[in-house]
């Protein structure tokens, strides 16, 4: 950001009551995160191949070069766009914690929640820097068909577990601000642990399932697609066209990008079905202290305050284990998050709901929720 910065106090029209514990924004030299790469990666490989194809319908005189290298030029100005994004959607983002509200703004948009409403909080931790990461607040309140969410999330924010106990009003730990250091050693100060686990499966649900077979089916097309294209550029010196040409240089290099792409992408979908998908089952812990509940799995963690959780919906899970949806109320939110539990659909692992999945005795865990000073009184539930 360029020139004075405005006032705090000012840019965020706070009250004069309102005293502001921390203020910031996002760490400007922060890596991108993987999502951020591929598809720019993805749209610029498509062009090239497109350009390849362009050139070669020119180079043989045959009709529609013009509309394939309109696409290229399209795809290349999409890869650009999606580079830059990051950049303009937050990268003058500025954050501000107060003793009453969480807030962010850029430009003339500003957005906050309450503290005392937040119902959960998500880290995620950037993968290259252990020290930063995206500091998500969640209010989500109630199920069934009027449910809704309302977030606000502080992207690469350094030490976000020591902003996030800021806005739970704790002071934070010494070893907090490092995801590399183990979760238990990261807890408030005068926090006890009573209970922890792992989850006893592994870590696959139905989608990892279908997402595995989009990937066999994408590699069971694009194999034999690969092995018939290099059958034609075998065959084509045959038919009068000399390897060295640069027709067939072209057409060789665009078929062998084409083929690459398809068999990358087959094997990157394999790849996050089952092996990422067992790899962050094994990286899955359950922590339940005097005060949270907290959920991490690989580098994302959820932390729940205790005063949220108002029962247990129990449901069987694969091979005779169980899943744990918390049932959660917020303050004069006069409907409950059932963190799914009510759904068809079971909601997905990567998206860290408050839910304690594959657990082969529960008894334990439910027993310490249910105790009576962990429960809020719910006057204002329904």
């Amino acid at each position: 950001m360029t020139g004075v910065m405005e006032p705090v106090e000012k840019a965020f029209r706070l009250l004069p009551s309102e005293r502001v514990l921390w203020e910031g924004g996002p760490r400007r030299d922060a890596p991108r995160s993987r999502g951020w790469r591929l598809v720019p990666a993805l749209l610029v490989t498509v062009a090239v191949i497109s350009g390849l194809f362009g050139a070669l319908l020119h180079s043989v005189g045959l009709p529609g070069a013009s509309q394939v290298t309109f696409v290229c030029v399209y795809l290349v100005l999409t890869a650009i766009a999606v580079a830059v994004a990051p950049g303009i959607l937050y990268g003058s983002s500025r954050y501000v914690v107060t003793d009453r509200r969480v807030m962010w703004k850029r430009g003339k948009i500003r957005r906050a929640v309450d503290t005392h409403g937040i119902t959960f909080a998500r880290i995620h931790w950037n993968r290259a820097v252990p020290t930063v990461g995206d500091l998500e607040l969640v209010r989500s309140v109630p199920f069934g068909p009027l449910a809704r969410q309302q977030r606000i999330k502080l992207h690469n924010v350094e030490a976000p577990d020591a902003v996030l106990a800021r806005i739970r009003g704790e002071e934070p730990s010494v070893h907090a601000g490092d995801h590399t250091i183990e979760l238990t050693d990261r807890l408030d100060p005068d926090e006890e642990v009573l209970w922890g686990a792992s989850p006893d499966g592994h870590g696959i649900d139905w989608r990892d399932v279908l997402t595995t077979m989009f990937g066999l089916g994408v590699l069971f097309v694009g194999m034999p697609m690969a092995v018939r294209a290099a059958a034609v550029l075998a065959r084509l010196e045959q038919h009068g066209l000399p390897l060295v040409s640069g027709t067939w240089i072209l057409m060789f290099i665009a078929m062998a990008l084409t083929a690459t792409l398809i068999l990358t992408v087959g094997v990157g979908l394999c790849w996050h079905g089952i092996l990422r998908a067992r790899a962050m089952g094994k990286d899955t812990e359950y922590i339940l202290t005097d005060r949270r509940l907290l959920i991490r799995r690989g580098r994302t963690e959820l932390s729940l305050e205790r005063g949220r959780i108002v029962d247990v919906a129990e449901t069987p899970g694969w091979r005779g284990l169980t899943n744990l949806y918390l049932v959660l109320d917020g303050p004069e939110a006069r409907a409950l998050a059932d963190s799914g539990a009510m759904s068809v659909i079971t909601p997905s692992r990567d998206a860290m709901m408050p839910v304690l999945f594959d657990l082969e005795d529960p008894q334990d865990v439910r027993s310490l929720l249910d105790a009576r000073g962990s429960r809020p009184s719910l006057p204002h539930a329904a």
